[in-house]
């Protein structure tokens, strides 16, 4: 029986301590993304807060590592109101895209916040209908 009690004096704390390590995690939280077309173009929305700024693009097709576009050090505004700039990006129906967005808010940075960032991520695939393109999150 002693040596039960020893292993929950020692077991709880170690559980206890486990359970807190998220808790001040610096890590940037992870969102989806909404996607769909507008006049046959791809149009990611990302949700800003504040000062939130666009620092990252990347854009990638699944399965393909040529096909790749990756922006850093932007300081692009951000809006719930429009579509998140792909740069150009050459999509293709048929195919399936990765498509990351990583806001970073200026002030808490400064101030030494963490985390400063918050990833917006976006996975789906293209395909036509009627000519038009259309994309089906995955």
């Amino acid at each position: 029986m002693n040596i039960i009690k020893r292993s929950l004096v020692i077991a709880i704390p170690l559980l206890l301590l486990t359970g807190c390590m998220h808790l001040n995690d610096p890590r940037p939280k992870h969102y989806k993304a909404p996607v769909t077309t507008v006049a046959n173009k791809v149009c990611v929305i990302v949700q800003p807060e504040a000062d939130e700024q666009i620092v990252t693009i990347r854009i990638n097709e699944v399965g393909s590592d040529n096909n790749t576009l990756e922006k850093y050090g932007l300081a692009v505004s951000a809006s719930a109101e429009r579509c998140v700039t792909d740069f150009g990006y050459a999509f293709a129906a048929g195919k399936a895209y990765n498509f990351m967005v990583i806001l970073e808010s200026p002030e808490k940075k400064q101030r030494g916040v963490h985390p400063s960032a918050r990833i917006y991520g976006a996975s789906f695939s293209l395909w036509r209908l009627n000519g038009k393109l259309q994309a089906t999150p995955l």
